[in-house]
């Protein structure tokens, strides 16, 4: 993960912003007002960044910890939260 992917992330976690994986698909939910033009478009600039990340981190969770699979995407979606693996 990048610092800007970082960056972002940290941002979007402070404004109360949450990011979920759908497939291929980013997406978030947020507080009214949270997210601005600019910070729109620095998800959809990050988006598939952010997408693989999560897929890479869950991937690795399930084969090498050998985690359950609804386990793994739970912790590589706490990721898209600001949080860690």
């Amino acid at each position: 993960m990048t610092k800007k992917d970082r960056d972002l992330l940290e941002r979007l976690h402070n404004d109360g912003v949450i990011l979920t994986v759908d497939g291929n698909r980013l997406k978030y939910k947020a507080p009214v007002g949270a997210v601005t033009p600019e910070l729109r478009a620095a998800m959809i600039e990050r988006s598939p960044d952010l997408v693989y990340e999560y897929h890479e981190r869950a991937g690795i969770l399930i084969y090498d910890a050998r985690m359950p699979k609804d386990q793994a995407e739970a912790r590589a979606a706490n990721t898209l939260r600001g949080g860690t693996v």
